[in-house]
């Protein structure tokens, strides 16, 4: 519709993951770091989480194309089935032999694919999106899959992409022993504010547009306002606003675009913001409410900062004490040394005395003595 005006050779703001738009932002790098570090360390257990349309499927995609190694890999998009089916599920998604009457036969035969893959030094991963969905029993059974292991090494690697609602459910008692096994996990956030635009610019670039300033800063500085750096939502609203742009000819899209295509999506009730009758803020209560949203994450990290200084100074504080404890028990060893010296002394002191009173005794009964006697008294006095 409006691509060739554009100079487009497609549309650059489509909401399918495809890994040709992967905008690498500090966040993705980050996430893509960890999901790499999983993988070739072997780590077993990883877990990806997201905002909604932060680009988690996105990152999927460009590592299943981005990856060279030899991996046997299975990919769950469906994770709406029931738990006596998810076995399955990988098994036909992973090309194993899932035709068996029980569930002991099918085991089996999951078992014997991830030893023979291992004895051919075969990696198979186990890829899951939209996890966050998974039910307690899905989620027991990933545990048990993930029991198969060789002597020192997992026989399958099992990496979970989902929602906040998956760190939520994660927390829960019951699945305690599946979130030990978790020794990998990022967060995926929006885009900041710089990153909206350089994302904005990239699309453009990689659809073929002539003009990557497409959108001024104003407009950028509105949909970042608006989007809260979110991907998915970064896109609707720019090709919304192209479309806007084709209608008048516009060759530039402008802040005046961007406030008219947030004030009709709004009044849709498209957005989460303004579902359930929630009032339609205007820019300026945006901009208040951003504000805010930030204020309080800055409130967040210094409290989270003190919390870390308290826990140093108690733990100084524990060191300290030990080390007063270590000196107060050597002073008191050095102290009892002392005292056994001291009594020894007194001891060998008043035996001294009481031979020399003995002597004294014999000399004065005896009278006189010969020489013989007095070296023998003599020693002994010393």
């Amino acid at each position: 519709m409006y691509e060739s005006f554009y100079g487009m050779r497609e549309k650059t703001f489509n909401l399918s993951p495809d890994h040709e738009y992967f905008y690498m932002s500090k966040g993705h790098e980050d996430a893509y770091t960890h999901l790499e570090y999983a993988i070739n360390e072997n780590k077993g257990f990883a877990v990806i989480t997201g905002e909604i349309g932060s680009g988690k499927t996105t990152l999927i995609n460009y590592f299943l194309y981005k990856t060279k190694l030899d991996f046997q890999i299975g990919l769950i998009n469906n994770t709406n089935i029931p738990a006596s089916q998810f076995l399955k599920a990988v098994c036909n998604e992973l090309e194993i032999d899932s035709n068996y009457e029980d569930k002991i036969g099918l085991m089996d035969s999951f078992q014997n694919y991830l030893l023979k893959q291992y004895s051919e030094k075969n990696r198979v991963i186990l890829i899951i999106d939209e996890a966050q969905n998974l039910s307690p029993k899905i989620m027991e059974e990933i545990r048990m899959m993930s029991n198969l292991e060789s002597e020192k090494n997992h026989l399958m690697q099992i990496v979970l992409f989902g929602q906040p609602e998956l760190r939520a459910k994660l927390q829960r008692m019951d699945l305690k022993q599946f979130a030990q096994r978790v020794s990998v996990h990022f967060h995926l956030k929006g885009l900041e504010k710089d990153e909206v635009q350089h994302y904005i610019r990239y699309r453009l670039k990689v659809g073929g547009t002539r003009n990557v300033n497409l959108f001024n800063d104003d407009a950028v500085d509105l949909i970042y306002l608006h989007s809260n750096g979110i991907p998915r939502i970064i896109n609707i609203i720019c090709d919304t606003a192209l479309v806007y742009g084709y209608a008048d000819s516009m060759k530039v899209i402008t802040k005046d675009v961007i406030e008219e295509v947030i004030k009709e999506r709004d009044q849709s009730g498209i957005f989460d913001e303004f579902a359930n009758n929630q009032p339609i803020l205007t820019v300026k209560d945006r901009q208040r409410k951003h504000g805010l949203e930030k204020s309080n994450h800055e409130l967040q990290m210094f409290v989270e900062k003190i919390a870390f200084l308290e826990n140093t100074i108690n733990n100084i504080k524990k060191e300290i004490q030990y080390l007063k404890n270590i000196h107060n028990k050597r002073d008191r060893i050095i102290f009892d040394l002392f005292k056994m010296l001291e009594d020894s002394i007194k001891s060998r002191a008043h035996l001294l005395k009481m031979v020399d009173r003995i002597l004294n005794e014999k000399h004065d009964k005896l009278g006189k003595h010969n020489e013989k006697d007095s070296q023998n008294i003599a020693i002994l006095r010393n």
